[in-house]
């Protein structure tokens, strides 16, 4: 952990076999309640190892955070605004924390609503910090919220993959189809006196124009760089906010219509939709880690084998994406500019050298 703030999971050695092996981190950057767990851990291991060492004092006091942001939301419900300030002013000792930070800043802008929403997300996932009191239950609910994240990441890489792939397709399909085509149209003519060729010609024209057609119904944005990297940004930071595997069995339906809507959004480009699906989220995001609602250790434990497996079977998705010979052939493509260029060059000779054999 880095900072009160970062914090790096997994196994990655940096070196060229850890990266040939997949291998992989994953970083989680202002998740402040995960943060906040392990530093409880940390304590633990050190109180329970060293427990002659002098304790440190606490400088995030949890419970006397929460009472004051608590009394924060009733000066702003009975809008008692002189009480407000004062009570804001007390907090900003702690504004290194980004969960705070981002509450002072909603108040000091005036912004209420969003800011009664931030207190109460910071009270429903911090006040389970302060009640836990079986050690190996605070350890269960810590791994399930580092399970839920690395899931997050994982499906983040897939998703970005298959969006690689598509992305891929689609503009190969957009630049390069109709030439396809009528190369195909030209050897269905060429071989039209051999039957087996003559097959295999048909059967491949038919194959790549359902295919163009598919491709031709797909609606995709165009976007500059900069867009593309906003694009990407924030797709993550709402995947975060409304994944399915991280919440409660009674939400899963309606977070999962999010995420579908989301990711939608993501594929088509939609960069306005992106942006307002995340502000929705981040406005009022009522959802609730699975390790926020259950105190139960058995439960806790059958929680955490379903998101490992989920986890193995999530790896081995981007494993095989990541062998597949379609992605290492892109993969190996530096500029896509220069690789259509080429390659539409490379068609129009094939197809001007076909029509010259039919012709003669």
């Amino acid at each position: 952990m880095i900072d009160y703030n970062t914090i790096i999971t997994g196994s990655y050695n940096w070196s060229y076999k850890a990266e040939n092996n997949f291998e992989n981190i994953v970083i989680n950057y202002n998740d402040t309640s995960l943060a906040e767990q392990f530093v409880t851990e940390f304590i633990q291991i050190k109180n329970k190892y060293y427990p002659d060492v002098p304790k440190i004092e606490n400088d995030f006091p949890l419970e006397k955070i929460i009472k004051r942001l608590e009394t924060l939301k009733n000066f702003i419900i009975l809008e008692d605004i002189e009480d407000l300030k004062s009570g804001t002013v007390k907090l900003i000792q702690y504004n290194f924390n980004e969960d705070i930070k981002t509450i002072i800043d909603a108040i000091v802008q005036k912004e209420y609503l969003m800011a009664i929403a931030k207190i109460q997300i910071f009270i429903n996932s911090y006040q389970q910090l302060s009640i836990w009191k079986d050690p190996e239950i605070a350890g269960l609910k810590l791994e399930i919220k580092t399970l839920e994240n690395q899931l997050n990441a994982f499906d983040n890489e897939k998703i970005e993959l298959e969006k690689l792939l598509s992305d891929f397709q689609h503009r190969h399909t957009s630049e390069l189809g109709e030439i396809i085509l009528e190369i195909l149209k030209l050897r269905k003519i060429k071989y039209k006196d051999y039957d087996k060729k003559a097959q295999e010609a048909e059967d491949d024209f038919n194959h790549y124009n359902e295919q163009f057609e598919n491709e031709k119904d797909k609606h995709q944005f165009e976007l500059n760089e900069d867009e593309r990297k906003e694009l990407k940004n924030n797709f993550r930071k709402a995947s975060t906010l409304c994944h399915p595997d991280k919440v409660t069995e009674e939400q899963k339906d309606e977070e999962q219509k999010v995420f579908i809507e989301l990711k939608e959004a993501y594929d088509q480009h939609d960069l306005e939709k992106v942006k307002r699906i995340l502000k929705d989220l981040q406005t009022v995001n009522s959802f609730c880690s699975q390790s926020d609602t259950i105190s139960e250790k058995e439960q806790l434990k059958v929680i955490v084998e379903k998101l490992r497996q989920k986890l193995q079977q999530l790896e081995k998705e981007i494993i095989n994406i990541k062998e597949s010979e379609t992605f290492s052939t892109i993969n190996t493509i530096e500029d896509w500019d220069i690789y259509f260029n080429e390659t539409k060059t490379q068609l129009e000779q094939e197809l001007q050298s076909l029509t010259l054999q039919i012709e003669s």
